[in-house]
């Protein structure tokens, strides 16, 4: 059957179908690239620009982490907001983490919080685990330890004995390590973690804050570099 402008009829009917697929197409496009944790918050930065605290927030995310080195008279200091679970928390630390202490190692003081996801089933309980580990002077080691395992821990049910066996390894008390564990001696200042970094705009992880001004996701050395570099030549 033909219209009047000898169409065939059957044409219009495929073209408008190609015309509603590419409507849908580009919709469920639109939907996973804002359900990505990376490039949600980097496009915000890039319509906006990126957040920056004021003194008196920046030092109220450095006071009372649970883990910093390096001095703190140095010139950069860089705060992580960070869980042992998330999986670009991850790729952060495998490529870019030691990078930045290599280049930048005598200029840095770096400041570790955490921030458990709620959807991770592990991520507060690995928090705690780093903390407790951090009252027998081996929070950073316990820290790498976790990360290192990630894959592995990250997809089992209950994790205890894994976690155990962290601890066994990196010589600990593990009667005072399991002890502290389950007396939830730092369930809440966890928690505490996660409602200030709600309250200075981080909402996924990783999230850093390099002398105050924000950088979302896991981000390669160079962004941290150019950041880096731009505040040491202030």
């Amino acid at each position: 059957m033909r219209n009047k402008g000898g169409i065939n009829f059957l044409t219009l009917i495929l073209v408008a179908a190609l015309v509603a697929a590419a409507f849908f197409v580009g919709q469920f496009s639109e939907k996973a690239k804002d359900n990505d944790p990376q490039t949600v918050p980097q496009a915000a930065q890039e319509e906006e620009g990126p957040i920056v605290l004021g003194q008196a927030e920046f030092d109220l995310i450095i006071e009372g982490a649970p883990a910093t080195k390096g001095d703190e008279n140095a010139s950069i200091t860089i705060v992580e907001f960070s869980e042992y679970e998330c999986p670009f928390c991850k790729r952060y630390v495998d490529e870019t983490y030691e990078q930045i202490f290599e280049e930048y190692g005598d200029n840095i003081y770096y400041v570790f919080r955490d921030y458990p996801l709620p959807f991770h089933n592990h991520s507060q309980e690995t928090a705690e685990v780093a903390r407790c580990a951090g009252d027998q002077g081996s929070y950073w080691p316990m820290h790498d330890m976790l990360f290192e395992g990630r894959d592995e821990w990250a997809e089992e049910t209950e994790i205890t004995s894994t976690l155990t066996s962290y601890a066994k390894s990196l010589g600990l008390d593990t009667q005072a390590f399991n002890s502290c564990l389950s007396s939830g001696k730092y369930t809440q200042v966890v928690k505490d973690d996660l409602v200030l970094g709600d309250k200075v705009g981080v909402s996924g992880t990783p999230s850093f804050f390099v002398n105050g001004v924000m950088l979302v996701g896991a981000q390669p050395f160079e962004s941290f570099k150019a950041l880096i570099e731009s505040e040491l030549n202030k």
